[in-house]
């Protein structure tokens, strides 16, 4: 039996996979059903694949003085290292930043490798070794641009050589033709007027990357190695504009972010551009930028300027947007964890909040739009929540010119210390009003024949609320956006009913 209705072209449209992401190529109605023009700190869960808000984050040290210039962490001893503006380097703990270890013999910004008991350090001037106690400066070696590690050897970069120290001595680059385990050199592209951004991890190979457009292929070992010019038309952006995911390397450049990763075709490896949707995106990040695998997170970010982030879905191949609360310097994965270091702090992702530094994030979105030959006459509107936490109401989720207010929780609004703005708040304090047009589905405690004992379920679970609204709204197109604060939510999805009149 079916529903009787006025209009017999009344369809249900559901708007519930936006595993897409951006695309900023097209106009709003050009882009595809699970793409979204706008995506600010929204992202896809997983294992489920809806759309989320992303996790804010948890201060673990703050400083008095916004002086932070660069991470790095020794996964050896477990100890982030944080480098000021006057190029010290300090110890990063929860009761605050140590005293100084040393300074950093050079201007760039720091290209880390671990290394027997902790950290080769190279930034430009002669390479350093934090040892777990120590930074001490390792005087017999050349310049060291960047820093990494094959073979038993420490490998370091100039403008032109690749240099290998001698066979599991950091302080040996004493060059000794009659004894293959001394220090030894390499150079790729001779005279091809490039100089050398950096080295990184591919399969079992080092890709070497120049100024130039030019990257090479370094395979095998001292004296059998082997180089290969893999393409003359991949440019990077800089020194910290690229990172290693797998058998695969990100290749950040000006206009577009290209992944090289081996083949099936003779072991080639071949040069792909993955950010065909976000091209515009792509050209606002800064010169500088710096790219880092997440793997907690299975994304690789793209740190631009005033805490903005480029997000690339590894699982869904789909582009996100970040926006903090301040000025991100570099992100840490550290197991399950992933720290944001910032000017002032170091914070760590927090799934159970949506706050950023003491204040609230704020989260936007606007997906395909809706255009008719004729009019479209939008009868009933639903969205289908999941919150995380009680503090999810100060946002809303428009169709057209028909507004919804983000569900909430009946058992846990606050009007006490509620810092949600009141102007344009659709959340309504009285429970009767809040409550109309709210359907929750949660788990029964009352004539639940479960156990308690050994029942590992929790009885405030997170549960699903829908929040409908019926109304009568014609246009020729529709507009389907959202934007709020204060609280994350997963998005189960929108339902629309339209007749096309």
């Amino acid at each position: 039996m079916l529903l009787s209705r006025k209009h017999a072209n009344q369809t249900s449209v559901v708007r519930a996979d936006f595993s897409g992401g951006l695309n900023t190529t097209s106009n709003v109605e050009g882009i595809a059903e699970n793409q979204l023009a706008v995506s600010i700190n929204l992202e896809i869960d997983h294992s489920t694949g809806r759309m989320k808000t992303v996790g804010g984050t948890k201060d673990i040290v703050v400083s008095d003085t916004p002086n932070i210039y660069a991470a790095m962490y020794d996964s050896i001893n477990g100890v982030l290292l944080v480098a000021y503006d006057d190029k010290t380097v300090h110890i990063a703990t929860e009761d605050g930043f140590g005293e100084s270890l040393g300074t950093l013999t050079g201007g760039m910004y720091p290209v880390c490798a671990s290394w027997e008991d902790g950290l080769l350090i190279a930034t430009g001037g002669k390479l350093q070794y934090y040892d777990g106690q120590t930074l001490k400066t390792i005087d017999s070696s050349p310049a060291a641009k960047s820093v990494y590690i094959r073979a038993g050897r420490v490998l370091i970069t100039d403008d032109a050589n690749i240099r290998y120290s001698g066979v599991g001595d950091e302080e040996n680059w004493t060059e000794d033709t009659g004894d293959p385990s001394s220090s030894v050199w390499v150079e790729a592209g001779y005279k091809d007027g490039g100089k050398f951004l950096g080295m990184a991890s591919l399969s079992s190979d080092i890709l070497m990357i120049k100024n130039n457009r030019r990257v090479y292929r370094l395979y095998g070992e001292f004296p059998d190695w082997v180089i290969k010019e893999v393409s003359r038309n991949v440019e990077c952006s800089g020194a910290r504009a690229f990172c290693s995911v797998a058998d695969s390397v990100f290749i950040l450049g000006p206009n577009e972010v290209q992944v090289i990763e081996t083949s099936d075709f003779y072991g080639d490896m071949k040069p792909r551009v993955v950010s065909t949707l976000v091209a515009s995106e792509i050209q606002k990040l800064p010169r500088e930028a710096k790219v880092r695998y997440l793997p907690p997170l299975s994304q690789v970010w793209f740190i631009g300027d005033g805490g903005d982030v480029l997000m690339y879905d590894l699982s869904g191949q789909a582009w996100f947007k970040r926006k903090f609360n301040g000025s991100v310097v570099d992100v840490v994965p550290i197991g399950d964890d992933v720290l944001v270091v910032k000017r002032d702090r170091v914070s760590q992702i927090d799934e159970s909040t949506f706050y950023d530094a003491g204040l609230p994030l704020q989260w936007k979105f606007q997906a395909q739009r809706l255009v008719s030959q004729h009019d479209y006459l939008l009868k009933r509107v639903q969205v289908s929540v999941m919150p995380f936490s009680s503090m999810v109401y100060a946002g809303q989720i428009s169709c057209g010119a028909v507004i919804v207010g983000i569900p909430i929780p009946d058992r846990n609004i606050k009007v006490w210390h509620n810092y949600s703005p009141i102007y344009k708040n659709r959340a309504k304090i009285m429970l009767a009003a809040r409550s109309k047009g709210i359907y929750v589905s949660g788990d029964k405690v009352y004539n639940n024949p479960e156990l308690i004992y050994g029942n590992t379920r929790k009885i405030f679970s997170q549960f699903t609320i829908i929040k409908e609204s019926r109304n009568v709204f014609r246009s020729k197109f529709l507009e389907l956006a959202g934007h709020g604060s204060m609280g994350g939510f997963e998005l189960n999805g929108i339902i629309m009913d339209i007749a096309e009149v």
